[in-house]
């Protein structure tokens, strides 16, 4: 019989914020773990963005293999894109995988687990559920005990639609006050979950510590701008190692503990706007919104008349039109005159050639395409912002994603220097928007630190990634690691390393198609707004 393990997900937590807080003794619970335990980076994958990191994370394969990059799933070949959610995944979690070998999981507040995955253990879906109103829970009875106990249940703090920066003392003391009361929420969820049943496998996932590195990054980083706000920024910190502290209090002393964060965190100063540089450069051409409004309405009134037929999308599903028209109305593009176009962006920017055979309006063939990425490659590498280069890299995404089984893979990913990110919206006429104030955003490096009974103690020599998560947990539960995973099992966080066994690769499930209704998808997209994601 093989112990327990807790995995505690603090989403976006980063050492650069959790050293100070250690050494001014504001997580004790934390400190004590990372003193006994072993601890060091957690590399995030590319992009480090919510969906795609922890895609990867339940996985243990990167973005290329399971095709999620972002918030939305986009399609080249229909030049569609779609709300992303659980059923994208289409690969084995390590959530199926230890439920089918008969191990009992549980699983609260994880983001890409709603709708909660039929034979994935107890879940209470994250930040990306709708509402309390959907089907949050499995079993589905879960939820009506949670609200029953809870009915101001909330799936992470956001800030007050009236005050979004949080200018006011008020709409600041509310947020934090919100995003504590989630904390203390989600511990009970999950305690009530080990009160019920011995779990053999609980992770209990913290959104909050995202959202306040979002909005209050500007008092985390430099407590001389407001000493209050900062004091009151670590109070909530202190509240949430208190969380982690009742929550390992009834566990099993000899549990192996696994701290985990998606990515790490640093300043946002601005944002980069692609599509306009590749406008201006002439690979892309847009027909702007007023024309393309009146483009579709002379369209319509055709159809009506019988002078022409419906296109493709007119006679498609409701939900295939509604994400065409999503797409079109944010990137109006002129398909016949546009060679390049950066179809993904929050963090980073996936740009896609607009290729014959793949795109249904490509023009660029096979044997340009390869000349046409080195140049534009070094165009955006030439690209600067005073003195400093806006772009640190731009990767061949066949380099980064050398696996491409549902097609989506991207043929430059750029990535901006640290303080930027990328978004992929034509409307600004600005390339480059500099922030009046300091934000938060992500950084590629996160936290990992492991503690119990065997764990050795000390810093890791090197990184570990994301990926290797899955195997780890996989392989101390005594469940085999399927063979296709992309990462390995974390020997080195073991005095004695748990003896690993592979499997062949489990067969494909879910369905990618199967999306969320019109209001549903508004309400997560307006939270996403809310906290800093998505245009």
């Amino acid at each position: 019989m093989t112990r327990p393990i807790v995995v505690l997900g603090l989403d976006g937590a980063t050492w650069d914020v959790l050293d100070p807080l250690l050494a001014a003794g504001v997580m004790p619970t934390l400190a004590r773990l990372r003193a006994a335990g072993r601890s060091g980076r957690l590399e995030s994958v590319v992009p480090p963005i919510t969906p795609a990191a922890w895609a990867s994370f339940m996985t243990g394969k990167r973005p290329g293999k399971h095709g999620i990059y972002d918030f939305r799933v986009y399609d080249p070949r229909r030049y569609e894109d779609a709300f992303v959610t659980s059923r994208a995944i289409r690969d084995a979690t390590v959530w199926t995988l230890l439920t089918a070998a008969g191990k009992r999981v549980g699983v609260v507040s994880l983001p890409m687990t709603y709708p909660p995955p039929a034979g994935a253990g107890t879940i209470v879906a994250g930040f990306d559920t709708p509402s309390t109103a959907a089907g949050f829970t499995a079993p589905p009875e879960l939820r009506t005990r949670i609200l029953g106990s809870m009915p101001d249940y909330r799936f992470v703090a956001v800030p007050d639609p009236a005050d979004p920066t949080l200018v006011t003392d008020a709409a600041f003391a509310r947020f934090v006050a919100d995003a504590e009361r989630a904390c203390e929420q989600r511990t009970r969820v999950a305690l009530d979950l080990l009160a019920g049943e011995r779990l053999d496998v609980l992770m209990l996932h913290h959104q909050d510590t995202d959202a306040m590195q979002h909005l209050l990054w500007r008092w985390i980083a430099d407590e001389t701008v407001d000493p209050a706000r900062t004091a009151r920024i670590r109070q909530a910190y202190a509240r949430l190692d208190a969380r982690i502290a009742e929550l390992l209090a009834a566990v099993p002393a000899d549990a192996l503990v696994l701290v985990v964060s998606d990515h790490g965190f640093g300043a946002h100063v601005g944002r980069v706007f692609p599509n306009v540089l590749l406008r201006e450069w002439g690979y892309l051409s847009w027909r702007g919104r007023r024309r393309e409004r009146l483009r579709r309405s002379v369209r319509k009134r055709l159809v009506r008349f019988g002078l022409a037929t419906p296109p493709a999308r007119d006679t498609a599903s409701w939900g295939e039109a509604l994400r065409t028209r999503s797409f079109a109305g944010t990137l109006p593009i002129a398909w016949r005159r546009t060679r390049a176009y950066v179809a993904v962006a929050e963090i980073y920017g996936l740009l896609y050639l607009n290729r014959r055979g793949r795109e249904p309006e490509g023009v660029v063939d096979d044997a340009s395409a390869p000349r046409l990425l080195d140049e534009l490659a070094a165009r955006f590498l030439a690209v600067r912002d005073g003195d400093a280069p806006v772009f640190s890299a731009v990767l061949r995404g066949t380099d980064v994603y050398p696996d491409d089984p549902h097609g989506r893979r991207p043929d430059l990913v750029l990535v901006p220097r640290a303080g930027l990110s990328v978004y992929r919206d034509l409307n600004p006429r600005l390339w480059l928007d500099r922030y009046p104030m300091l934000g938060g955003t992500h950084r590629p490096d996160g936290i990992l630190l492991a503690h119990g009974d065997g764990v050795a103690r000390g810093t890791l020599a090197h990184a570990a990634e994301l990926v290797d998560v899955a195997p780890t947990i996989l392989a101390s539960a005594g469940v085999p690691v399927p063979a296709d995973m992309d990462g390995r099992v974390l020997a080195e966080l073991f005095v004695d390393p748990p003896a690993v066994a592979y499997a062949a690769p489990a067969a494909p499930a879910g369905d990618a198609d199967a999306g969320l209704s019109a209001d549903e998808e508004q309400e997560v997209t307006d939270r996403l707004r809310a906290l800093g994601y998505m245009t």
